[in-house]
């Protein structure tokens, strides 16, 4: 009997774990199968997702065109800021629609080598992006759409599209209401937020009141935040500069003489070093000494820095060739080509409407130390190439292309009537020689 009960105990404890067997491994396939299941819907989503946002084309598609007149509205604006700042008033501020988009195309350009287009209408405008991808992650580019309505108060984003994409309006929300938390956690983002009151959109123009609570006076002069890096890279070339010209106390020095040492030390430090930051020190020390300007104007702590024996400093023998190059070259190190040339146009533009003229001679010069700014920051090797080059010494050939041919000292009235404005054929066409000639240049090619 007893025998009989325990293989009747174990027929029944087998067919339960047999049982149980099934079950754990039906369990078991289930997870399984929603485990590869997950698997397989993240990179199905993610494709989608890239089908949907990536683009073979860009939707704009637009060069910049940065010209002198923008640059001239824009320093308007500035300077008509700069009186009223201090007066804690409700102040306006007019600004073209027309500059806006172009101002908006620059910016697409300078952070995301992209274009965007702004069009305006009464009390809202419609904004298009589009971005390259990196080369190295994907082929393609991402196209942003936005409408900006106005409101009561500040201008709203009505809807967001990417690529095939509309966002919904809580996940445009969030990321609005983050970015403004963002910018408000920068007191310097926040007092130019806090300080605009209302803004106006017409198909014309953007009517922007503001009223400036803190005084023009509590920005920081110059550079914003230098790192201890940074000061310190500028301090070695000014002491290095203030004991060369006291061992060279001379009045006038070619620029030609005073950049190979200054060059050589960059390349000293930039053995274990970034060549790329030597250069661009170097290049503003020595811009701020070829305009005769001190540098704690630009720099506040180096106020007590030792300061170089003043000197003319020319290419040529010309000083305007060597601030004109310099000026450019700094531009070119801390900004990007298109600012530089915008800037260095409108001078001439200035030039022409002031008495000195337009100059295609002084373009010449503006565009070659473009070039050696670019030089100087472009990549690491670049950087180091241009150190090895300036190193072993410069002539004034080395710097300037020929420019004895070159138009000069024009009044406005004549340079349109010779040239027609920067549109046109004959104007294209000098500026095409001058970059060929400065193309030329020894250490610049």
């Amino acid at each position: 009997m007893l025998k009989r009960l325990t293989e009747d105990f174990r027929i029944i404890n087998i067919h339960d774990h047999s049982y149980f067997c099934r079950e754990q491994f039906s369990s078991m396939r289930t997870l399984s199968l929603l485990f590869t299941s997950f698997l397989l819907v993240i990179p199905c989503s993610l494709a989608i997702l890239l089908f949907l946002i990536v683009e073979e084309e860009p939707h704009v598609v637009r060069p910049v065109a940065l010209a002198p007149e923008h640059i001239e509205r824009a320093k308007e604006i500035i300077n008509a800021h700069r009186r009223q700042a201090n007066s804690r008033m409700l102040s306006r501020v007019i600004i073209l629609s027309t500059d806006l988009d172009i101002a908006a195309n620059y910016l697409a350009n300078h952070f995301g080598k992209g274009s965007a287009q702004v069009n305006f209408a009464k009390r809202q405008a419609k904004i298009h992006l589009s971005f390259p991808l990196p080369t190295d992650l994907l082929d393609g580019y991402i196209n942003f759409a936005a409408t900006v309505v106005q409101t009561n108060e500040l201008p709203q984003i009505q809807s967001v599209q990417i690529g095939d994409l509309p966002l919904p309006n809580f996940v445009t929300n969030t990321l609005i209401s983050k970015g403004i938390a963002w910018l408000q956690h920068h007191p310097e983002y926040r007092k130019g937020l806090d300080a605009i009151k209302f803004i106006c959109i017409s198909t014309r123009e953007v009517n922007v009141l503001y009223r400036w609570e803190g005084g023009f006076s509590e920005f920081k002069a110059g550079i914003a935040m230098l790192n201890e890096q940074e000061l310190a890279q500028l301090l070695r070339y000014q002491s290095f500069l203030a004991q060369y010209t006291r061992r060279n106390n001379t009045r006038m020095i070619s620029l030609a003489e005073l950049l190979p040492p200054l060059m050589q030390l960059a390349a000293k430090h930039s053995v274990n070093g970034d060549a790329k930051s030597e250069n661009r020190a170097a290049i503003l020390i020595a811009t701020f000494h070829v305009l005769g300007v001190p540098i704690q104007s630009l720099v506040p702590e180096a106020k007590k820095w030792p300061r170089p024996i003043g000197q003319v400093v020319t290419i040529d023998k010309r000083s305007d060739f060597a601030k004109h190059f310099m000026v450019s070259a700094v531009i070119m190190a801390y900004a990007d080509t298109v600012l530089s040339d915008a800037i260095g146009l409108y001078k001439e533009i200035e030039d022409a409407r002031s008495g000195s003229g337009f100059s295609f001679d002084d373009i010449a010069a503006d565009r070659a130390g473009t070039r050696f700014g670019e030089r100087a920051v472009s990549n690491q090797a670049s950087a180091r190439q241009l150190q090895a080059l300036v190193s072993t010494g410069l002539k004034d050939a080395d710097l300037m292309p020929p420019w004895s041919d070159l138009p000069a000292s024009m009044p406005e009235a004549e340079f349109k009537q010779r040239f027609g404005g920067i549109d046109a054929p004959a104007y294209q066409q000098m500026m095409k020689e001058i970059e060929q000639r400065v193309s030329a240049l020894r250490i610049l090619n």
